[in-house]
């Protein structure tokens, strides 16, 4: 009996140090102005152009600006967009990360994104491929904000914050 208790103690142990991995995060918020230009292509449907320009932070120090472009459209209340964004911290590396409306509508006080890195530049080509979600929150005066989450294993987050440029 104490050899089977002793056998889960560790497999427990092995299943909860392999969980503990795959716990880390990266937080991401943006802020800044939205630009739109919209067709009313016909009632219940409206096709727009938008882009905007930011400011980035994160959770782990690294700050800079952020440009978006993209479309968005909207049949029936139901939203789809295709937006690119290009990240530049202040050493001038650089990603981009492509952004896809999964609830809600721009009508609505928000909407939630899945958004994945498809190329990037020092500290960021360790990204590229993660898929993450994000929340987008229209404010007054063509404001915004804009927060999202990349879960990942503790030593990608190990090696993007410890990244040195090299020089």
């Amino acid at each position: 009996m104490t050899k089977k208790i002793t056998i889960f103690l560790i497999l427990l142990f092995t299943i909860f140090s392999n969980n503990k991995s795959f716990s880390a995060q990266i937080k991401i918020e943006a802020f800044g102005m939205d630009k739109y230009f919209n067709y009313d292509v016909e009632k219940g449907r409206q096709f727009l152009t938008y882009s905007n320009e930011g400011l980035f932070m994160t959770d782990i120090g690294i700050n800079g600006v952020v440009e978006c472009k993209g479309i968005i459209e909207v049949i029936t209340g139901t939203t789809s967009s295709n937006i690119m964004c290009k990240y530049t911290e202040g050493n001038g590396d650089m990603f981009y990360a492509q952004f896809f409306v999964q609830r809600g509508s721009i009508s609505e006080d928000a909407t939630v994104q899945s958004f994945e890195f498809v190329s990037g530049t020092g500290r960021w080509a360790e990204m590229i491929g993660q898929k993450c979600i994000g929340a987008y929150t229209p404010m007054q005066q063509k404001r915004f904000m804009w927060q999202g989450n990349c879960e990942m294993s503790n030593k990608t987050l190990e090696r993007v914050k410890n990244y040195k440029k090299p020089e």
